[in-house]
This record gives C-alpha cells, sequence and structure tokens, in this order.
C-alpha cells in the first residue's frame, strides 16, 4: 500500500510540474472565500491532504493573474489568523499545488508578510543552523532541524518580474521550509538525529 501511495505521488508530481494558468478545481477553492477570509489548512492526517502536500508543485505562469492575488491574499489571512499563527505558508498547505509561498521578512524593520513565486534556492552558505521548527500542517509537533544559515534566491514578485536576493539567519530558513513544502518535503524528513 505505502509502494503504491508512493508511485501515485510520484505520478502527480510529474504530471503538474509545467507552468499552466489555473485550473478550474484550483479557480473554485481560491474563490471559494472573500479576499481576506482564512483557508483551510491541510494537514498530515488527512489521507487527501498528504497527497497534496508530498506532490511536486507546478509553477504559476503568471504571476501578475487575479487568480494568483486573491490566493496570495487568502494565504496572509491564513498565516495570520488566531488559530494558528505561523510565519511562512506555502500553497500546498491550502490544498493548491503550485509554486507560491508567503514568508514573514524578519530581516525586515516592520516584519511584512511577503508573496514569492516560483521561488529557487540558487545557492546555500557553508554555515549551518540547528533549531526547533514546526508546521501549521503537522500542528502540535516541533523538533530539531539543520538548514544552511544563508541562501541565495531566485523568485518572481508579483508583477511577474525575476528577482535575486542573498538571506540569511531565521528569514533564511523560513524560505527553505516554505520551498520545501513546492517539493513535496516535510520538515519531519530533515529532523536532526545527531549521528
Amino acid at each position: 500500500m505505502k509502494r503504491l501511495a508512493f508511485l501515485l505521488i510520484l505520478m502527480m508530481g510529474a504530471a503538474i510540474i509545467s507552468a499552466q494558468p489555473p485550473a478550474r478545481s484550483e479557480r473554485k477553492l481560491i474563490a471559494g472565500g472573500k479576499p481576506d477570509e482564512k483557508m483551510r489548512v491541510t494537514l498530515v492526517t488527512n489521507p487527501d491532504d498528504l497527497l497534496v502536500l508530498r506532490a511536486v508543485s507546478a509553477k504559476v505562469d503568471k504571476p501578475e493573474h487575479r487568480m494568483w492575488e486573491l490566493l496570495s491574499r487568502r494565504m496572509i489571512a491564513t498565516v495570520q489568523h488566531p488559530d494558528h499563527k505561523g510565519v511562512g505558508i506555502a500553497a500546498p498547505q491550502v490544498g493548491i499545488n503550485r509554486q507560491l509561498i508567503v514568508v514573514q521578512r524578519f530581516d525586515k524593520d516592520e516584519k511584512p508578510f511577503e508573496v514569492y513565486f516560483n521561488p529557487q534556492i540558487t545557492a546555500y552558505s557553508d554555515s549551518l543552523h540547528l533549531r526547533a521548527e514546526g508546521c501549521l500542517s503537522i500542528p502540535g509537533m516541533r523538533d530539531m532541524v539543520e538548514r544552511p544559515w544563508g541562501i541565495q534566491l531566485k523568485y518572481q514578485d508579483q508583477t511577474g518580474v525575476w528577482r535575486e536576493e542573498y538571506v540569511e539567519g531565521f528569514t533564511a530558513r523560513i524560505f527553505q521550509h516554505e520551498i520545501d513544502h513546492l517539493n513535496g518535503v516535510l520538515f519531519t524528513d530533515k529532523i536532526f538525529s545527531g549521528k
């Protein structure tokens, strides 16, 4: 049974990697609430949700499309909701397998939540840092994860323009955690064993 589920996840991931406009099912889920209304968070304890969380997400075709703007707003409302406040969220965590993340920028004065489309890490620092992590999709669990201290990022902004920047510290950790979600990877896959 585990092998069949794994093969299904691989097939799903391969099928949705290319950039396409929002599908009807995506539009229905995204438009199913007001612009600033939170969405349901996918959970590892739900078998259907787990398939979404373990799939590789497709690229966003046009970040400036109004549907992606609506999804961005709803994701920000979700990650800031008092029921499950977080510091970042990826589209698979609200049931959408697209390369879109929201990250709280602790490296900026106002600590704003910002939106990133098709983010990629192009380089990692040699310096590693061990810190406890948690996840909105795995409530009630925290454990130690070792990650690079700094990363070089490439992404598209909300107008579709490609940008690059170097990020360090806790903000870099959030980016790594959320980008992992886009590749079907959970922080529990990276728990530090100390061996």
